[in-house]
């Protein structure tokens, strides 16, 4: 098991990463464990693990298939048939769900099949259609950096926000990111759409284009400090990271509101800058949903705006990206 080394380990929470490649996904996971404000145990599983190259290489996609984009245990990258991996996650999905984990994280993006899962489950995707849809609201002009050019098919999926949006594909690359960076100078906020789209990326493609830029990576690490403060009394986490910033660490960047927040609404604002819709606002913290948007309504407009992704945007330009 990959995790902290530590004699109290029964206590922890107990985490389940699950990616559509091969584990260990060190490009994804440390980073990820860094914006979280405890450190869990946890262990990766591949849908791809104990397969070589070669039966991997057979499943390439072709022209008019579906594709999906992951990295594989000796840090190569393929594009492989969405139907093969998809067939393989689910099968891996089903075992990892009969382990007795805390909480399952799908470290993916682009994998609209549904998955039935007991056990507490973070699902790339949806985490982020779900910031997709709570964060970029009205006329907001959103630019989405896919990894893949032709990954820009599968737009319609993530709703009229996606549709709606410049978009731009970019691996990773120095040269890919910075044309991405200026395709999309116009645009109020850029997503990074692929896990394997790091902070440091994000912050080089904001300095180019001059505007906020969220990751995956952040988005999923918020749905993940959802599901763990529930845990935490009865598991006795540790130590916050370092590298940990929240919803309620970010209040603290915005601009001074023209009024003090009372402790309910802080409360209610640091969920919101963590993306979360009114609905898991309102059972985080034991209210109704009605109730939750009272509170938003009376936070924002002690900023000064009606607009989250307003909020959202002086967050992201604060910490430089």
């Amino acid at each position: 098991m990959v995790g902290i080394d530590t004699t109290e380990t029964a206590k922890l929470p107990r985490i389940a990463f699950v990616t559509i490649g091969q584990a260990p996904r060190t490009d994804v996971v440390p980073e990820i464990l860094g914006m979280l404000d405890r450190l869990p145990v946890y262990e990766e599983f591949g849908a791809l693990d104990r397969l070589s190259y070669g039966e991997i290489a057979r499943q390439a996609a072709g022209p008019e298939d579906d594709t999906l984009y992951t990295r594989l245990a000796d840090g190569r990258h393929v594009v492989l048939r969405a139907d093969f991996v998809e067939e393989r996650l689910q099968a891996l999905m089903r075992r990892v769900d009969q382990l007795g984990y805390d909480l399952v994280v799908l470290i993916t993006t682009g994998v609209f099949r549904p998955i039935s899962m007991r056990t507490p489950f973070v699902h790339g995707q949806r985490a982020l259609e779900a910031w997709i849809s709570t964060l970029v609201l009205g006329d907001c002009q959103l630019g989405v950096i896919y990894p893949l050019a032709q990954q820009a098919r599968t737009a319609p999926f993530y709703g009229t926000s996606i549709q709606n949006a410049r978009s731009a594909a970019a691996a990773g690359g120095t040269r890919s990111l910075q044309e991405a960076a200026k395709r999309l100078e116009s645009a109020e906020l850029i997503l990074m759409l692929s896990f394997g789209h790091t902070e440091a990326m994000a912050r080089r493609v904001a300095l180019i284009a001059r505007k906020p830029v969220v990751t995956t990576r952040r988005i999923v690490a918020g749905m993940m400090r959802l599901h763990l403060g529930a845990l935490g009394g009865a598991n006795g986490l540790g130590a916050p990271t370092a590298g940990a910033m929240g919803g309620r660490d970010l209040i603290g960047r915005l601009p001074p509101p023209l009024h003090r927040l009372t402790r309910r609404e802080e409360d209610v604002l640091a969920h919101v800058l963590d993306g979360r819709s009114n609905k898991l606002i309102g059972r985080a913290l034991g209210i109704s949903h009605r109730t939750v948007e009272i509170h938003r309504s009376r936070a924002m407009a002690k900023f000064g705006t009606s607009s989250t992704t307003e909020l959202i945007r002086w967050t992201l330009m604060s910490r430089g990206g």
